[in-house]
């Protein structure tokens, strides 16, 4: 699925293959198990959730996914968290960058602190 660069989608966007954005998209995307395309040019306001993602444009939000990539002329303003995250020289990024394994042990810490919350209440 390919969207058109006069194109503009606000709303939530669910789809069960390869998404190519070329214009502006405001909202949600969900492409589970799928590729997620911001072409060059292409304008997206979202919280992301795909196999993989590559912008070669610009994104503000919010991407999770198994790998992200940044390309040299892409502007991204957002928090991700992938297993696998590739920055090309060039590329401006702004926000912050956890993998699965920071995500887990922050999940360990806060299960490590309830015990001791709840000793605290008695």
């Amino acid at each position: 699925m390919r969207s058109g660069t006069a194109l503009i989608i606000k709303g939530e966007l669910i789809a069960t293959e390869d998404v190519m954005i070329d214009g502006l998209f405001e909202g949600t995307i969900e492409i589970k198990g799928h590729h997620l395309e911001a072409a060059a040019g292409s304008r997206v306001r979202a919280a992301v959730t795909a196999r993989t993602v590559t912008v070669d444009g610009h994104l503000e939000g919010h991407i999770t996914a198994d790998s992200v990539d940044i390309g040299p002329h892409a502007t991204v303003e957002a928090n991700v968290i992938a297993k696998r995250f590739a920055l090309e020289e060039g590329a401006q990024f702004k926000g912050s960058v956890n993998t699965e394994r920071a995500r887990a042990s922050g999940n360990i810490a806060r299960h490590r602190q309830r015990p001791a919350a709840s000793l605290d209440a008695r």
